[in-house]
C-alpha cells in the first residue's frame, strides 16, 4: 500500500500521499506517547497511555479497528459503519482535529464510539491543517474502497459525504485530488485495476470522481 501511495504521490504531483517520516525505537515511542497525551487532554478519542519504555508503549483499549470489522459485514452494514466513521472524523476536523494516518486499521469502533490509534505519523510540522485533514479523508476513502467489490455505491457515497461535510479549504483540496485521480483513471487504460487491491481502490475513486 505504501509503495503504491508513494508512486501515486510522485506521478500525480500529490505530496499529500507521501508516507511521512516516522521516528522508530525509543524516540518514536516517546513521541507517540507525548502526542497521545496531548490529544487526550484536548478531548480527542484516543487511548490513555498506561506506560512507555524504550521498547514498548502500553495503551488502553478503544475497540476493534475498522479493518478488522468490515470484512464480516453485509454491504449495507459496511456502508453504515464506514460512512459513520467518516462523519465522526470530519466532526473532529471541524473542531480543529486530525489524525494524520487515518487508515482503516487506525480507526477503531468500541461499544459506544469511534476512536483513533497509532498516531506515529507526525505530519504537523510539514503540512498545514487543511492538508492534514484532506489526507485523513483521502486515506480513509482509499482504505474503504478496497472493500467495495460488492457495493458499487460505497465509494461515490463516501466521496459525496466527504465533500458535503468538509470545511471549504478541505473540500477544495479534495476536488483537486479528485480531478487528478479521474484523469489518471481515464488515461491508465485499465492499468490501475491490475495493480492489486490498492490499485483497484484508486481506480474506484477515480471513476467515482470521473462520473460525478
Amino acid at each position: 500500500m505504501y509503495a503504491l501511495q508513494s508512486t501515486a504521490a510522485t506521478l500525480l504531483a500529490m505530496p499529500i500521499l507521501h508516507p511521512p517520516r516516522v521516528s522508530r525505537g525509543a524516540a518514536g515511542l516517546t513521541a507517540e506517547a507525548r502526542r497521545l497525551q496531548r490529544l487526550k487532554l484536548r478531548g480527542w478519542p484516543v487511548p490513555d497511555v498506561v506506560d512507555v519504555t524504550d521498547r514498548w508503549l502500553a495503551i488502553t483499549d478503544l475497540g476493534v479497528s475498522l479493518q478488522g470489522i468490515v470484512c464480516a459485514l453485509s454491504p449495507s452494514e459496511r456502508s453504515k459503519v464506514l460512512r459513520d466513521g467518516l462523519k465522526f472524523m470530519q466532526d473532529l476536523h471541524r473542531e480543529g482535529g486530525w489524525h494524520g494516518g487515518a487508515r482503516l486499521g487506525n480507526v477503531t469502533l468500541g461499544a459506544s464510539s469511534y476512536g483513533f490509534i497509532d498516531l506515529e505519523d507526525d505530519i504537523e510540522p510539514s503540512m498545514p491543517l487543511a492538508l492534514r485533514q484532506t489526507r485523513d479523508v483521502l486515506l480513509f476513502i482509499i482504505g474503504s474502497a478496497r472493500y467495495a467489490a460488492d457495493d458499487a455505491s460505497l465509494v461515490p457515497s463516501l466521496i459525496s459525504d466527504a465533500h458535503r461535510s468538509a470545511l471549504p479549504a478541505v473540500a477544495a483540496e479534495l476536488g483537486a485530488v479528485g480531478v487528478k485521480l479521474a484523469r489518471a483513471t481515464r488515461l491508465s487504460g485499465g492499468l490501475l485495476q491490475r495493480l492489486g487491491r490498492e490499485g483497484l481502490a484508486f481506480a474506484r475513486i477515480g471513476e467515482a470522481y470521473r462520473r460525478a
